[in-house]
């Protein structure tokens, strides 16, 4: 057993840990730690309060709840105290949670308590305030009794009604902001594109700008709000959380609905292994699940200890991590001819994926230092040989979180980056604008070249089917393919006595050759937008694409104006686009002005067409402030540019189908979401009935 002393100096570190890790998450928006280190040290504090209750009193972190506020915002004591929930890591735990219900209730084994199941989302808590049906003040947790007026915000954010058909003196209610991911990427990208900061996940992104200052209308609105809950209230909605849900829903709330009640423990516990399973395809981000006593009577006799409630409990996800070692380091060149350092592991398992390798960002990052060449990992470097701890963010992208420098070979050496490209030999230099290192010889680079035919055949681009990175890279091998317009004329070459079945060897066939040449037909005709994209010009996006689609509505008068402001030597005309900064400007002026270049897209213009960018009517469209839920395929539209028609039209798409969604656009093979829009009575309209809505000409 852990001596008092012992306990005393361990308890004093693990405050400050914990303290300082609150204040960065919730005033910061910093996530200094992980929420599994947090939940650790969480879990360690409660085991050392245990063996030694005495000292309880002199650490109270357990009874606190968020962070005191400190920013510009007015401080603002809420109605009714803002808890946290406890937490729980294991199956077993959730029995435990019943059995001390029972216990406390004094409630018989055969009685059924009913538990309400509703998604944690990985967002910031926000308090609603409404006074007689009207939006009086939104407030943040803080650190649960006094938070911050984010009133002119809240407003802004799409899912907050402004006036509830809900005519009583006080009704608080309360919910999750988040950042959907769909538009998390488009936020950073923005963010880089002006030279700001970028944030590190969506959770950062919803606080930080719900707690920005001056307001930003743009940002606000991708913000999101879930309600799940009723603080203080002059009059009950409901009896159950499930009615309250419910009610949410026909007085304007948006609530989730993956939420479901449960009588069956077991059956809770497998539809949270199916949460659990799919929760990469939401648009949000859930850390786990909260279980409620769904009885709002007997949540009132359980009541509340100093920081949560006894009728709720957070079941955690696990952490997707796991333990292997370095085989190599390799350097990997992108498109634009950033070199990356990546891991190559010994295979491991990581919640159900077999990963093989992982990033390590940057020279920097190896060597144990930020960005700000802070220490990371307590300044121990990376090197081949190493054991490792992985996991994948977001559980997504492998990374490397710690290394055990005590199974380190003493022979082991520190990795040095390259001097030179390990592509084509050229000197690599450091990129001021950015940091990165990069091979400038992008024409002669072998590696920047496949890069950025893959890029060209991507979805976003145009959208080859049956050319997948390696299929590219053997091509590019036998020199069938060597620039864009290469793939256009691999038909031409097929029936000019070359047998490219038999050239290209094992795995080809005269159907799968076929169906390569109808998606590369097929791809011919491009938008506008799409087009430019796929060119790969540096700083030149998804979203900077648009923009300028949208700008000079056809590829002729905006390929005219380029090669009329670079004759001039005018690039003025480019600063006066809203959303194009100067990085894109010297990259698309760079771009246009290099004669290998613009010899390369001229020969590639002899084989596309190039549509005019899609314009809506000037007048509102039907789907204008609507909800729309796309499934299945379509013909004239990739999902990404059908989104982005909708958007542009002033609708928003969801995800899953609900009682919010007004329209089901429906196009071939389309899933589950049918049948639900069926039973939910949703109007259902397919690709041509679409067109029609959004006054859209072929």
């Amino acid at each position: 057993m852990i001596t008092k002393s012992e306990a005393v100096s361990k308890l004093k570190k693990l405050s400050e840990i914990i303290t300082k890790s609150r204040e960065a998450y919730f005033n910061y928006n910093r996530s200094d730690i992980t929420d599994q280190e947090y939940d650790q040290h969480i879990s360690e504090f409660a085991k050392i309060i245990e063996k030694h209750p005495e000292l309880e009193y002199e650490y109270k972190v357990l009874d606190q709840v968020g962070a005191i506020p400190n920013s510009k915002f007015k401080k603002v004591k809420h109605l009714t105290q803002m808890h946290s929930l406890s937490n729980a890591f294991r199956n077993e735990d959730i029995y435990n949670f019943l059995k001390q219900i029972r216990s406390f209730l004094d409630l018989p084994e055969s009685k059924s308590i009913d538990l309400a199941f509703e998604p944690k989302i990985d967002g910031l808590s926000l308090s609603l305030i409404y006074k007689n049906g009207a939006l009086f003040q939104a407030l943040t947790r803080g650190d649960g009794h006094i938070g911050e007026d984010v009133t002119e915000n809240a407003r802004l954010i799409p899912d907050v009604p402004l006036s509830i058909p809900v005519k009583i003196d006080t009704l608080e209610i309360r919910g999750e902001v988040y950042f959907p991911n769909s538009t998390f990427r488009e936020l950073n990208e923005e963010l880089k594109r002006k030279g700001r900061k970028t944030f590190s996940n969506p959770r950062n992104a919803a606080s930080g700008t719900l707690r920005q200052f001056k307001s930003n209308k743009n940002r606000n609105k991708n913000l999101c709000f879930f309600a799940y809950s009723v603080g203080n209230a002059t009059h009950q909605l409901a009896d159950s959380q499930a009615m309250l849900l419910k009610v949410f829903n026909d007085i304007g709330f948006k609530t989730n609905d993956i939420s479901k009640v449960f009588t069956s423990v077991e059956e809770l516990l497998q539809y949270y292994e199916k949460v659990f399973s799919m929760r990469t395809e939401l648009d949000y981000d859930i850390d786990g699940i909260v279980y409620k006593v769904n009885n709002f009577s007997l949540q009132q006799r359980l009541g509340f200890r100093s920081s949560s409630p006894r009728w709720a409990i957070a079941h955690k996800f696990p952490a997707e991590v796991s333990i292997t070692f370095i085989e190599d380091i390799e350097i990997q060149i992108g498109r634009t001819g950033t070199l990356s350092p990546v891991a190559k592991l010994k295979p491991v398992n990581i919640g159900g994926v077999i990963v093989s390798s992982a990033t390590l960002h940057n020279r920097d990052f190896i060597k144990g230092l930020d960005n700000k060449g802070n220490k990371i990992r307590d300044g121990a470097d990376i090197r081949k040989g190493d054991w490792v701890t992985v996991y994948r963010a977001g559980d997504v992208i492998p990374k490397i979180k710690d290394v055990d420098i005590s199974k380190r070979n003493l022979t082991s050496k520190s990795f040095v980056f390259p001097d030179f490209c390990p592509s084509c030999g050229a000197e690599v230099k450091v990129d001021k604008t950015d940091s990165a290192i990069r091979c400038y010889n992008f024409q002669n680079c072998d590696a920047q070249v496949i890069e950025g035919l893959k890029h060209f055949v991507s979805k976003k681009a145009f959208n080859i089917d049956g050319l997948g990175g390696r299929i590219i890279e053997e091509f590019y091998q036998k020199n069938l393919i060597q620039q864009p317009a290469d793939f256009f004329r691999l038909e031409a070459k097929s029936k000019n006595k070359l047998n490219l079945i038999e050239f290209l060897g094992k795995g080809w066939g005269e159907k799968s050759l076929q169906n390569l040449f109808h998606s590369i037909e097929k791809a011919k005709l491009i938008n506008l937008d799409r087009f430019l994209f796929s060119l790969g010009i540096r700083h030149i996006g998804e979203n900077a694409s648009q923009i300028l689609a949208g700008y000079f509505g056809s590829w002729d008068d905006f390929y005219n104006a380029i090669k009329a402001g670079i004759s001039k030597n005018d690039r003025h005309f480019l600063f006066e686009i809203e959303g194009i900064g100067q990085l894109m400007v010297t990259s698309l002026i760079g771009f246009f002005s290099d004669f290998k270049e613009r010899e390369k897209l001229e020969d590639l213009l002899n084989y596309v067409k190039i549509e005019k960018f899609i314009k809506l009517s000037k007048v509102e469209t039907a789907i204008t402030d609507k909800k729309l839920v796309l499934t299945g395929t379509f013909n004239a539209f990739s999902r990404a540019e059908l989104k982005s028609i909708c958007e542009r039209a002033g609708a928003k798409v969801l995800t899953s189908v609900s009682n919010n969604v007004d329209f089901l656009v429906v196009g071939q093979a389309p899933g589950s979401k049918v049948k639900k829009a069926g039973e939910l009575g949703i109007k259902q309209v397919n690709e041509e009935e679409f067109k029609v809505l959004i006054d859209y000409n072929l």
